[in-house]
This record gives C-alpha cells, structure tokens and sequence, in this order.
C-alpha cells in the first residue's frame, strides 16, 4: 500500500474552558480543521514483513524528528495489536516525511490516522470481538458520512450524538494516540472538531466554499505543549480569556473575513488572534513569528500551535508569484483540496 498524509490546517481555533480528566486538566477547543491536499504531504508505504512466524515481527522505520518508538506511526501500530480480537500479518511500515513538524499542520497525527485506517480497512474483516467493532465503526453502515450529523444541517446536533456513539471505538483509540488523530482516521475533509478532539461533526458543502491555500512554514519550531501552557499562564494573569463566539455555522470564507476576492487580506494581526487562541502565546514564546508576520503582510492566518501561516486563494490571480516578498527562511506551497486522488 503506497499511502499519502497530508496536512491540515485551522480556520480558527478557540479554546472554550479546561477539563479534568483523571489526573490531567486539559483544554476545550472548538475549531474547524481543513485538510489540504497538494504538494505538500507525507508518503507512507506499508508491505508484508519479511520472514515468517517468530521470526517475523512489525518494521517501522522513516525519517522521524524522534525514536522510533516514539513516533505516532510506531505508537499507533501498537496501539492498534493491543485492541481484543485484532490479529494481522506483520509490516513493515515505512515514512518519508515532507510536513514538518512543530509546524501547526499535524503531520504526526495525518501519518497516524492515515496508517490506521489503511490497516483497519486492509484487516479489519477478519478481526473479533473489540476489534470487529471497530472495523465497522469506520466502514460499516454507521460510517456513511452522509448521512451523519453535518454542521451546517437542520439535524445535526442529534445526528452528531448519534454517529459520536456508533463510532466511539475509533474515537477511544484515536484519543490515545493525539487530539488531531481522530479526524485523519475518519478520512474527512472538513469538520467542526470540538472537545479535546473527540468530537467531530463534518462540514456541509456549502460551508466549505474555500478550495485552495497557500501554506508558509518558517524555520521555527514550535512546541505544542509549551505553548499551552503558555496560554494557560496569561489565562490566569488575565491577559486572555476564554472563547464564546461561535463560528461553526459559518461558511470558511465568512470565518476569515474574505466575502470575495475584493476585500482579500482585510483583516489584521489583531483579528488573527482573534481567530486563533494560540497566536498570542506562541508569539510569547517564539517573538519572530511576529516578525514572520508583519513580513507575509494582512490576509495571512495561523494554524494550530504554530509555526505555519497560511491564506487562502480567492482566484487564479492570487498565486505564489504574487506573494508577498519572502526571505530564505520560509517554505511555500500551494494547496487545493481536492486536487489529488
């Protein structure tokens, strides 16, 4: 199996409040993610493992910011053995990774979510038990996407009540592995994704009435856990608060402000922050991407926990050759959902 991961990016990102789970608070989000299909992407190829019986056993190897072990390739293949009743061949796994990482765009996650479904879908008629259930939480009846609860539908909040419950195996062992697994491991293009990333309820068409966007990495890593917490000390030193404004009704174009292409790149930094919780902390801890900013100029957006900015693409016009000036340091690519198989 030759397998593509491709990124995804926020239109906004609010955090709504924190929750205790166990020993562990964590934060509430509401946001709408976007996968973007285009240049960018990381390519994943599963085979049989070499050997047979005890001498056979799962191969993961790639190109890794980490160990092995440590990666969420690595991590979910584990996870997946571990659920009762799933039983497959050995593999043997191998990454080449192109998103990068600390860069706001889920890279880890894409290859997790990507990598689980190909072997559920590949496997999944054979296991038991647990792993049965999994298998048809994602491809059977309850997986037909149109028919679940879409925001943007008269019955969605019911639908997504339902569809969250018939897929509850998938959701539990996405949980585990990150807050953004669940969404690649459901194959959507576009969802409200909300909670600690549990819940997800995909996008009508009509919401979705941006197709292409221009993505920009700059050299900064960017630490997710870092920036949280950094969120979560100007929380408690009231220089931010919680958000209440909800946008998940909304068309993409509506979100960042771009009607059409005339009023393109209207919003300011202010707004971006606005749109994304993490931007201001980030910025705290990492102050060039403010410098990265004021470079791309008005129009341009923040996904995730950063590092990556990107805008979108109103017409044929507005191409990388009309992009701003841009120095050695930073990466681009043109992405259209879409666009690729």
């Amino acid at each position: 199996m030759l397998l593509k991961a491709y990124p995804k990016i926020n239109l906004y990102l609010h955090i709504t409040g924190t929750e205790q789970i166990n020993s562990q608070r964590y934060h509430l989000l509401r946001s709408r993610f976007v996968r973007v299909e285009g240049a960018l992407y990381d390519e994943i190829a599963i085979t049989p493992a070499q050997g047979q019986g005890a001498e056979s056993s799962d191969i993961v190897q790639g190109n890794f910011p980490c160990a092995i072990e440590e990666s969420s390739v690595y991590r979910a293949l584990h996870a997946l053995r571990m659920i009762d009743g799933v039983r497959f061949p050995p593999v043997h796994i191998e990454v080449c990774k192109h998103i990068p990482s600390g860069a706001g765009l889920g890279g880890g996650s894409a290859d997790a979510g990507v990598v689980l479904r190909a072997l559920i879908k590949r496997y999944g008629e054979g296991f038991k038990g647990a792993g049965a259930q999994l298998y048809r939480a994602l491809f059977g009846d309850c997986a037909d996407y149109s028919g679940r609860g879409k925001v943007g539908s008269k019955d969605m909040e019911s639908k997504t009540a339902d569809s969250a419950s018939a897929l509850s195996p998938a959701i539990a062992l996405a949980k585990g592995l990150g807050a953004d697994v669940a969404f690649f491991l459901q194959d959507l293009a576009c969802a409200e994704v909300s909670g600690i990333g549990e819940r997800i309820a995909p996008c009508e068409p009509a919401l979705q009435d941006i197709s292409c966007f221009e993505l920009y990495t700059p050299e900064i890593f960017c630490d997710t856990t870092r920036v949280y917490r950094q969120y979560s000390a100007m929380i408690n030193a009231g220089e931010l608060c919680f958000d209440t404004q909800e946008l998940d009704t909304l068309p993409s174009s509506a979100i960042l402000g771009v009607e059409s292409s005339v009023d393109f790149g209207v919003r300011s930094a202010q707004n971006l922050a606005t749109l994304n919780a993490l931007y201001r902390p980030a910025c705290v801890l990492y102050p060039e991407l403010a410098d990265v900013q004021k470079q791309l100029g008005a129009g341009w957006y923040f996904s995730g926990s950063g590092s990556s900015f990107f805008r979108p693409i109103m017409d044929s016009t507005q191409s990388r050759g009309n992009s701003p000036q841009q120095s050695a340091h930073i990466d681009s690519a043109m992405s259209c959902p879409g666009a690729h198989p």
